[in-house]
């Protein structure tokens, strides 16, 4: 007589979820506020400004400045680079001599990729290196790096930036007094064009308006100098 077997006891588990509600404790990471002092151009603090957390406090995804830059670089490549294969080079028709008895090698083209002026065989052609990178993780990796560069403390806030004609000495000596050195962004509210000629023949000196702020431009510059207008302009346009 066949013994039944005992049946197992089965336990339900039951997967529990930690809610944050309620009275107990909460593990809850407070986000301060930046502060940073505006100067004028005596490198004396005349104010202070408080940066958005949202766009200065992001957090940083690498893999996302990464591929910024990456869409950045490529849909500035020309793509005129191009060589002609053997269909496209002249020549070619009749075959150069007989199959045998001549003592060379057989050809039966002078077009061929083996002879001098022959064709270029998996030569660049023309192409759009372009690639579609969303408007909304191109900002979001823009808010990332001007975070990374707000925690490493390379960001000023100038009171105001005008000049009346364009002058490269003038705008090297403001540079020293801020204490300013290496390569430097200057970001002003809208295109200055005596700022711009003052700047231009200074290495390593950029000058862009608030609204051509851009990822590769940000991380490459070792310092960040905005003007107050320029700096709330950002913020605006980048604020989610």
């Amino acid at each position: 007589m066949t013994q039944k077997r005992p049946a197992t006891r089965r336990r339900n588990r039951k997967v529990g979820r930690v809610e944050r509600g309620g009275s107990g404790p909460k593990n809850v990471r407070v986000a301060m506020a930046t502060v940073l002092d505006v100067v004028n151009p005596q490198n004396e603090k005349v104010d202070e400004i408080t940066l958005s957390e949202a766009v200065f406090g992001a957090s940083v995804r690498g893999h996302l400045l990464h591929e910024a830059v990456r869409w950045q670089r490529a849909k500035e490549r020309r793509g005129t680079a191009s060589t002609k294969g053997r269909a496209e080079v002249s020549g070619g028709g009749k075959k150069p001599w007989r199959q045998k008895g001549s003592g060379r090698a057989r050809a039966g083209s002078n077009r061929s990729p083996l002879w001098r002026h022959g064709g270029i065989t998996h030569g660049p052609k023309s192409r759009d290196w372009s690639f579609r990178f969303p408007r909304a993780l191109r900002r979001e990796a823009l808010r990332g790096a001007l975070s990374a560069k707000v925690a490493a403390r390379e960001v000023q806030v100038l009171e105001d930036l005008s000049m009346d004609r364009p002058n490269t000495k003038t705008f090297k000596g403001l540079l020293r007094d801020l204490g300013l050195t290496g390569k430097v962004l200057v970001v002003v509210p809208q295109r200055e064009e005596a700022v711009e000629k003052s700047a231009r023949n200074l290495p390593g000196v950029k000058v862009l308006p608030a609204r051509g702020v851009n990822v590769f431009d940000v991380l490459d510059a070792g310092t960040l100098l905005f003007t107050r207008e320029a700096l709330v302009k950002v913020e605006e346009v980048l604020t989610p």
